[in-house]
Protein backbone atom coordinates (compact mmCIF):
# COMPACT_ATOMS: atom_id res chain seq x y z
CA UNK A 1 0.00 0.00 0.00
CA UNK A 2 1.31 3.39 -1.04
CA UNK A 3 1.09 6.44 1.47
CA UNK A 4 -1.31 7.91 -0.83
CA UNK A 5 -3.62 4.93 -0.99
CA UNK A 6 -3.41 4.81 3.17
CA UNK A 7 -4.29 8.54 3.16
CA UNK A 8 -7.28 8.24 0.47
CA UNK A 9 -8.33 5.31 2.47
CA UNK A 10 -8.64 7.02 5.96
CA UNK A 11 -10.14 9.72 3.68
CA UNK A 12 -7.87 12.23 5.16
CA UNK A 13 -6.88 15.61 3.08
CA UNK A 14 -2.64 15.80 3.00
CA UNK A 15 -2.69 18.69 5.30
CA UNK A 16 -4.53 16.48 8.45
CA UNK A 17 -2.58 13.73 7.00
CA UNK A 18 0.78 16.02 7.29
CA UNK A 19 -0.48 17.21 11.24
CA UNK A 20 -0.61 13.34 12.33
CA UNK A 21 2.15 12.41 10.68
CA UNK A 22 4.25 15.91 12.36
CA UNK A 23 5.57 16.61 9.16
CA UNK A 24 4.84 19.60 5.94
CA UNK A 25 1.27 19.24 3.65
CA UNK A 26 4.90 19.62 0.70
CA UNK A 27 6.52 16.31 2.40
CA UNK A 28 3.25 14.38 1.94
CA UNK A 29 2.57 15.71 -1.71
CA UNK A 30 6.24 15.09 -2.54
CA UNK A 31 6.70 11.56 -1.01
CA UNK A 32 3.09 10.87 -3.09
CA UNK A 33 4.37 12.03 -6.07
CA UNK A 34 7.74 10.21 -5.75
CA UNK A 35 9.77 13.16 -5.49
CA UNK A 36 11.43 12.50 -2.31
CA UNK A 37 11.92 9.19 -0.10
CA UNK A 38 10.05 8.64 3.07
CA UNK A 39 11.98 8.71 6.28
CA UNK A 40 12.24 5.95 8.22
CA UNK A 41 10.73 8.39 11.19
CA UNK A 42 7.80 9.10 8.83
CA UNK A 43 7.59 5.06 7.57
CA UNK A 44 7.86 4.48 11.77
CA UNK A 45 5.47 6.66 12.49
CA UNK A 46 2.88 5.78 9.97
CA UNK A 47 3.57 1.94 11.14
CA UNK A 48 2.21 2.76 14.66
CA UNK A 49 -0.45 5.03 13.94
CA UNK A 50 -1.72 2.53 11.16
CA UNK A 51 -0.12 -0.33 10.85
CA UNK A 52 1.06 -0.55 7.66
CA UNK A 53 4.75 -0.88 6.32
CA UNK A 54 5.05 1.42 3.05
CA UNK A 55 8.65 1.88 3.27
CA UNK A 56 8.56 -1.07 0.09
CA UNK A 57 6.24 0.97 -2.02
CA UNK A 58 7.52 4.38 -1.29
CA UNK A 59 10.17 4.99 -4.02
CA UNK A 60 11.53 8.29 -5.93
CA UNK A 61 10.84 8.41 -9.63
CA UNK A 62 13.41 9.40 -11.55
CA UNK A 63 12.80 13.11 -13.66
CA UNK A 64 12.57 12.15 -17.16
CA UNK A 65 15.17 14.11 -18.94
CA UNK A 66 15.13 15.41 -22.45
CA UNK A 67 17.28 15.23 -24.92
CA UNK A 68 18.57 18.26 -26.45
CA UNK A 69 18.61 18.12 -30.34
CA UNK A 70 21.97 19.37 -30.01
CA UNK A 71 24.48 19.44 -27.31
CA UNK A 72 26.21 23.03 -27.05
CA UNK A 73 29.69 22.36 -25.84
CA UNK A 74 31.66 25.39 -24.29
CA UNK A 75 35.11 24.66 -23.01
CA UNK A 76 36.12 28.00 -20.42
CA UNK A 77 39.76 29.28 -19.97
CA UNK A 78 40.25 30.05 -16.29
CA UNK A 79 41.99 33.06 -18.13
CA UNK A 80 38.78 33.94 -19.95
CA UNK A 81 37.46 32.99 -23.52
CA UNK A 82 35.71 29.94 -24.69
CA UNK A 83 35.93 27.46 -27.30
CA UNK A 84 33.80 24.97 -28.58
CA UNK A 85 34.67 21.40 -29.68
CA UNK A 86 34.58 22.35 -33.46
CA UNK A 87 37.09 25.06 -33.04
CA UNK A 88 39.19 22.42 -31.07
CA UNK A 89 38.35 19.83 -34.34
CA UNK A 90 39.92 22.73 -36.56
CA UNK A 91 43.03 23.54 -34.73
CA UNK A 92 44.34 19.75 -35.82
CA UNK A 93 46.43 18.46 -37.83
CA UNK A 94 45.24 15.99 -40.80
CA UNK A 95 44.60 12.75 -39.41
CA UNK A 96 44.58 13.25 -35.97
CA UNK A 97 42.93 10.11 -34.07
CA UNK A 98 42.81 11.94 -30.20
CA UNK A 99 43.19 15.57 -28.65
CA UNK A 100 43.18 16.49 -25.07
CA UNK A 101 42.23 19.96 -24.08
CA UNK A 102 44.16 21.44 -21.30
CA UNK A 103 42.84 24.99 -20.77
CA UNK A 104 44.76 25.66 -17.60
CA UNK A 105 48.11 25.74 -20.12
CA UNK A 106 46.55 26.85 -22.87
CA UNK A 107 46.90 23.85 -25.29
CA UNK A 108 45.27 21.20 -27.29
CA UNK A 109 47.69 18.14 -27.04
CA UNK A 110 47.15 15.79 -29.99
CA UNK A 111 48.05 11.78 -30.83
CA UNK A 112 48.41 10.59 -34.73
CA UNK A 113 49.55 7.31 -34.56
CA UNK A 114 53.00 7.32 -32.40
CA UNK A 115 53.18 11.00 -33.46
CA UNK A 116 52.45 13.33 -30.40
CA UNK A 117 52.29 17.67 -30.39
CA UNK A 118 50.62 20.36 -29.28
CA UNK A 119 48.98 23.56 -30.25
CA UNK A 120 47.92 26.66 -28.93
CA UNK A 121 44.37 27.14 -27.85
CA UNK A 122 44.10 31.26 -28.36
CA UNK A 123 47.06 32.88 -29.31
Amino acid sequence: MTMKDLRNSLKLSQRAFAEQLGVTTAAVSRIENGQMMISDQIADKIWKLYGVDVRDVATVKKPKKEKPEKLEIFIQSPLGGNITPEEIAAKMPEGVETCYVRVDQNLIWWVRGFETGAVEIWK
